[in-house]
């Protein structure tokens, strides 16, 4: 068999980024670290949070997975394990029990394995990984939650008997209890700007009026089990953690502000130099107007400014008093909007729903649990009788009998070396998706729950059972989110090589530092230190032949490979494949809630200018939101690619007139549907995700599309924003461009169910439409629909019934207008072959492998 290992982290890709320097290496002389190019960092580098691209991967140097991925002869893809691999699994199988309609998938794991400290890895860690993404309070982007494990309802909900309704029960209730404590704050702000004389409620006003104030009853259900102990404090709490959260949010928007303004018109204006005009500006403050050009019928040319008036205080000379001047203003006139739709109020109903649910939960707390454990998951030399297992391997073709190891050391492991802990994993009918998302990375149970003990055969897991507050204390640490620690390849480490690195010093200067972990399974790595650098992609070739980076991964443009070509004879290299994920464009429903306004946006959108960005050949239009590269893309009865997706955007298929009758009618619609629209609801913002405009493949879409809604009476700004991806995971941003890297099984429960708890469904607005469903009554529609469909090809193996039910719920997610699909491209690698041994990367570069998947093999060159 072919082996092609890939990663299985679910990458939202985004184009941006600050270059910085390292020592360049010149010639062939061997550098001290190997230097690899990545997107700018969030920093929240934990194994069980980490939400962007680029944390993900900076997280998966130091871990190793239960499964991987391989392909068999045929290029089919399919479960990869067994000792050549760098996975917990040394054999597996899968089972499925027609009589009992039910599927066992076993896990022989492997002895001897090390964590990067010198600790065993053993079945004890990985059941303390299972019990934290199992938990009905995680909040992070895994789904394992969504696999029908046998016994996972009654545990989550604490409930015999349970199903998946009860649990999607108490979500419901969770939400609309922390809706009732968001609400306390708005309507108590409502009553003190009521009674001011200046129709504003400045912060001592606001907590004069929390200490007199008497907490309703749905606020304290959502606090507490016990109303006695629920007084003003708690809102007081509430109301000054908002605000905390509040003036982070501004701080991030002013950096992002000196980057929006960096293109024309703006960039000819020299009032657009000034940080403060750019902040104040952002956020919509009239001490900086802007007056466009007047166009006949008195609509504005936005790509042209006439005349800008800034009058900003005096006294504004930091960025702390910039922020400050904002953050004055907005929580003394518009809390109400701070707490409804910033990001921070997405935060809050994040936080708050898990608190609430946490409190439902623990209702009728005992002294244990009544549920104390799930009983599909079972470690055999625990939990059974059996003595030994017999593995058939239907991926290998092999048959393997193993002993159960029934003794373990104090550190968890089996006590004879000849004996193996088997997890045996039973769950409901088939999933197709399960084996992925039981090839989870198993972390430490000693680094991320420090003080917490694992105890099998008492249930005790190393986990606080629905404990929000162990979630971010605990497992949240700030050395668990700054400095991740695993099996893996490498382990983190700082500029002078230490161990034991401070966040501070792990990732710094838009550097983060790794060095070999020496107990990695398959042996010491060959190049002893690792850096990833901060590179934007427009900076990526230019870095590479700097010699400040040795491997990039820059946008596949006609100029880009032109230059890769002409650096051939200088020992630079580059390799390209089609990529897993595709661009689309983003739409918030919580933003934009009138579902024709949305389809007026889209209607608007000529994706065709994208394709346009890339070498010819390397790119193409996509009609629906599936990568093509998926054996799930739509195909149409001469099997192949179907551009007809039943709905009349984008815009490729019309001229710019037809473009216009269609926004035009959906214009129309919107003005018939709920209450309406205003000319507010015209002002929309469409945000690149990166730190520069035009070099952007959606530019030139977003561009056109602005420039057609604007001469309709809209008014949308383009700008670019380099926290995007921060701001996407709390569902900030109304309208955005980005791009999707998708997983090898083509389930789509993660980013579009309505009971999936990852960050895309935020972006989309499900919060608001879950939480309203007067108002978005057909969205909900929607979503129940699609959530069927998806639920249905979960529940069979046949791809042809499977492709059927995705092409449905891709219609629902089309119709939804949240997303518009918008190109499939290729991947470029490039490297500096001076300081890389070709040899030593993966010769066979497909859609599902990286030069980079085996990179404890990399060596330097000679």
């Amino acid at each position: 068999m072919k082996k092609k290992i890939i990663s299985l982290i679910l990458a939202i890709t985004m184009i941006f980024g600050v270059s910085t320097s390292l020592s360049s290496c010149g010639g062939s002389s061997k550098p001290d670290a190997l230097v690899i190019m990545t997107d700018i960092l969030d920093g929240l580098f934990n194994p069980f949070y980490s939400t962007t691209a680029s944390d993900a991967t900076i997280v998966s140097m130091t871990q190793i997975g239960m499964l991987t991925t391989g392909t068999n002869d045929k290029d089919e893809v399919q479960v990869a394990y067994g000792d050549s691999e760098a996975v917990v699994t040394k054999d597996y199988m899968s089972q499925y029990n027609s009589q009992k309609d039910e599927t066992t998938y076993t896990f022989v794991l492997k002895n001897g394995i090390k964590f990067s400290d010198g600790e065993a890895l053993t079945i004890e860690d990985v059941l303390f990984n299972m019990y934290v993404y199992l938990d009905p309070v995680y909040t992070g982007s895994s789904t394992m939650y969504s696999t029908k494990i046998k016994g996972l309802a009654d545990y989550r909900t604490q409930t015999f008997g349970a199903d998946d309704s009860t649990d999607e029960d108490i979500t419901a209730t969770a939400r609309d209890r922390a809706a009732d404590r968001i609400n306390e704050l708005v309507n108590l702000f409502y009553a003190v700007v009521e009674d001011s004389s200046t129709k504003e409620a400045g912060y001592d006003a606001m907590v004069g009026a929390i200490k007199a104030h008497a907490p309703s009853s749905g606020y304290k259900s959502a606090i507490s089990n016990d109303p006695s102990k629920v007084t003003f404090q708690n809102l007081l709490d509430d109301y000054n953690d908002t605000l905390a959260r509040f003036k982070k949010e501004l701080a991030k928007d002013y950096d992002s502000a000196q980057e929006a303004y960096t293109e024309k018109p703006y960039s000819e204006h020299d009032e657009f130099k000034n940080p403060y005009v750019c902040f104040l500006y952002y956020e919509g403050f009239a001490n900086v107007t802007v007056e466009f050009k007047k166009l006949d019928g008195g609509k504005e040319d936005k790509s042209v400014i006439e005349e800008i008036t800034v009058n900003y205080p005096d006294y504004i000379d930091t960025k702390e008093e910039a922020v400050d001047y904002v953050y004055d203003s907005i929580i003394s006139t518009k809390l109400d909007q701070v707490l409804m739709y910033w990001g921070t109020a997405q935060e809050l109903s994040t936080e708050y729903t898990a608190k609430a649910k946490e409190v439902i939960l623990h209702e009728s707390a005992s002294d244990g649990l009544d549920v104390p454990n799930i009983e599909g998951i079972v470690s055999l030399g625990h939990s059974s009788d059996l003595t030994e297992i017999t593995v058939k391997s239907e991926e290998y073709g092999t048959t393997n009998t193993y002993k159960i190891a029934k003794e373990h050391n104090a550190d968890g492991s089996p006590k004879n070396a000849d004996e193996y802990d088997v997890l045996q994993i039973t769950i409901e009918g088939i999933d197709p998706k399960a084996m992925w998302n039981f090839a989870f990375s198993v972390a430490p149970q000693h680094y991320y729950a420090k003080g917490y003990t694992v105890d099998i055969s008492k249930n005790n897991f190393g986990v606080d059972y629905a404990s929000y507050e162990y979630m971010t204390d605990v497992i949240q640490s700030d050395v668990n989110v700054s400095v991740p620690m695993g099996a893996g390849a490498y382990k983190a480490t700082n500029a002078n090589n230490d161990d034991n690195p401070k966040g501070s010093e792990f990732s710094s200067n838009n550097v983060v530092y790794f060095k070999a972990n020496e107990s990695f399974l398959l042996g010491a790595p060959k190049i002893d230190k690792v850096r990833y650098q901060v590179v934007s992609s427009t900076n990526a070739i230019d870095a590479l032949e700097a010699g400040s980076v040795h491997f990039v991964t820059p946008q596949l443009t006609l100029n880009n490979e032109n230059r890769l070509n002409s650096l051939e004879s200088k020992g630079f290299a580059s390799t390209d494949a089609r990529q897993l994920g595709y661009g689309y464009i983003g739409i918030n429903a919580g933003k934009i809630p009138n579902i024709y306004l949305r389809k007026a946006i889209m209607a608007a959108m000529n994706i065709s200018l994208a394709t346009e960005y890339y070498s010819l050949g390397s790119s193409e239009p996509i009609y629906w939101p599936m990568s093509k590269v998926s054996w799930a893309y739509p195909k149409n009865d001469a099997n192949q690619f179907d551009d007809v997706n039943g709905f009349d955007y984008p815009a490729i298929r019309y001229s710019e007139e037809s473009a216009k009758t269609a926004v035009e009618e959906y214009m129309r619609q919107a003005a018939s549907h709920g209450n309406g629209y205003s000319d507010k609801d015209l002002e929309v913002t469409f945000t690149i995700a990166g730190s520069n405009l035009t070099d952007h493949p959606t530019y030139k879409v977003f561009d056109s599309a602005a420039q057609l809604l604007n001469s309709l009476g809209w008014d949308v700004e383009v700008i670019a924003d380099s926290q995007a991806l921060t701001k996407l995971s709390t569902g900030s941003l109304a309208v955005w461009a980005a791009a999707w890297g998708t997983t090898v099984d083509p389930d789509m429960y993660q980013v579009y169910h309505k009971n999936s708890t990852a960050t895309s469904v935020y972006a989309w607005g499900y919060r608001e439409i879950l939480s309203n469903e007067s108002y978005y009554w057909y969205e909900n529609d929607l979503l129940d629909e699609m959530s069927e469909y998806i639920d249905e090809a979960r529940e069979t193996d046949v791809r042809a019934d499977r492709a059927d039910l995705y092409r449905e719920a891709m219609s629902c997610v089309l119709d939804l207008a949240v997303e518009l699909p918008v190109y499939q491209r290729d991947t470029l690698y490039a490297y500096n072959a001076n300081v890389i041994k070709a040899s030593s990367l993966p010769q066979n570069i497909n859609p599902y492998t990286s030069p980079l998947d085996r990179i404890w093999e990399i060596e330097f060159a000679e």
